[in-house]
């Protein structure tokens, strides 16, 4: 078949009709920004409003693939279970993604839908488990062979994390190590993580409560601070250390070692429980749309144990579920920010596995990771980047 060559006066039509059709498209847009709708998260008051593109319903198949589904349904709304307030209501404004057509391989009969509230114990930790997106690229960091039985994941690994290595995350391409951020709360001797960040050009910081001068920290572009994290900056005396440390928000570490306008490319927490009340003020914090992803520990191991080896659980069994709840609000209110999780596996702890009425086994640690959906949208990148934050793809 013969090339059909279209001459000058053709070529300006088209262009015209190409324009033509760019412009109605606009006009729509701009009428369909009418519908956006506000959105109280119950967080910290933001300077302006960004955009975000939350998951309306959550729906999981027989083959443990999320789908995820768009309705005109009212948006997730997030309640922190505490006795402590909120600062005060955060808001995001939500604009509904288009509807698409799903075409699943998996029998769909057994979806299951998340509720604001836990029914029972096992609930929570079946959320856990179920993936909330997907990276391409996955890639182990750090780890080493567990030793002593009972301590370890499905593998015999301890210590490992994994880090998405999408694009929009710029955790790949550095081009020094002043382009990749990683933060690192809980090192704990083990610095196979940081060491292996470091590798992929990221500057890295690490933190723990315990100074044990980590010969990494003498490699240029890794520091290490004798400094923990917490929902406020305070000193704390440790008994087992027999030494008082100062701790101090994610902002407050942020700003004392000057690492703005740095977006943090990693935050890595592995601090033995204290997790949950540190981010009861991260997720209340701006700075957190600045992170773009979350290797995080979760515990729950109050319920099968106590602050000393011969003491009773912290949690007795009757508020178990209370216990939990918060666990569950607190996750939620993560992906009100919007995290997703992309990856999570249990941290198996032979001494201090929880059983239900019913005699179902759950382990009380595992491993989280988020991905900050928010980074692969450059409007909200550029506008984080109106902040001052500096991002390798946006100028």
């Amino acid at each position: 078949m013969g090339e059909y060559y279209l001459g000058r006066s053709s070529r300006r039509t088209a262009r015209l009709w190409v324009m033509a059709v760019c412009m109605i498209l606009l006009v729509l847009g701009l009428w369909d920004t009418r519908n956006l709708s506000h959105q109280s998260a119950e967080f910290l008051q933001l300077p302006e409003t960004r955009l975000v593109f939350p998951v309306i319903e959550e729906t999981l198949t027989a083959g443990n693939m999320l789908v995820e589904t768009f309705s005109l349904k009212a948006p997730l709304q997030v309640f922190l279970h505490s006795s402590n307030p909120p600062r005060g209501p955060l808001y995001y404004m939500h604009r509904y993604s288009p509807q698409s057509t799903l075409h699943l391989k998996q029998d769909t009969s057994n979806w299951t839908d998340w509720r604001p509230e836990l029914k029972n114990i096992g609930d929570y930790f079946r959320y856990l488990q179920t993936p909330q997106t997907s990276c391409r690229k996955l890639k182990r960091m750090g780890g080493t062979y567990a030793c002593k039985k009972g301590q370890e994941d499905g593998k015999n690994m301890d210590g490992q994390k994994y880090v998405c290595m999408d694009p929009p995350l710029e955790v790949v391409g550095a081009k020094d190590a002043r382009s990749c951020l990683a933060l690192s709360f809980g090192i704990q001797h083990d610095t196979s993580f940081d060491e292996d960040v470091a590798d992929l050009s990221c500057e890295v910081h690490m933190f723990d409560v315990f100074d044990f001068k980590p010969p990494l920290a003498l490699e240029n572009g890794i520091y290490f601070h004798v400094e923990g994290l917490a929902r406020l900056r305070h000193l704390i005396f440790y008994d087992n250390l027999n030494k008082t440390v100062s701790v101090d928000t994610l902002r407050g570490h942020y700003l004392k070692h000057h690492l703005f306008p740095r977006p943090i490319h990693i935050l890595k927490v592995d601090i033995e429980n204290d997790e949950w009340e540190s981010f009861r003020d991260i997720v209340q914090d701006p700075l957190f749309d600045a992170v773009g992803q979350v290797a995080l520990e979760v515990h729950a191991v109050g319920l099968v144990k106590g602050p000393t080896r011969h003491s009773p659980p912290s949690v007795p069994r009757e508020k178990w579920l209370q216990a939990l709840q918060e666990r569950y609000d607190l996750l939620r209110m993560i992906e009100a920010r919007g995290f997703r999780r992309a990856l999570y596996w249990d941290n198996v702890q032979e001494n201090y596995t929880l059983y239900d009425e019913d005699g179902s086994r759950y382990e009380t640690a595992g491993e989280v990771l988020y991905i900050n959906t928010n980074w692969y949208n450059v409007t909200f990148k550029q506008n984080l980047a109106s902040d001052g934050f500096k991002f390798r793809e946006v100028t």
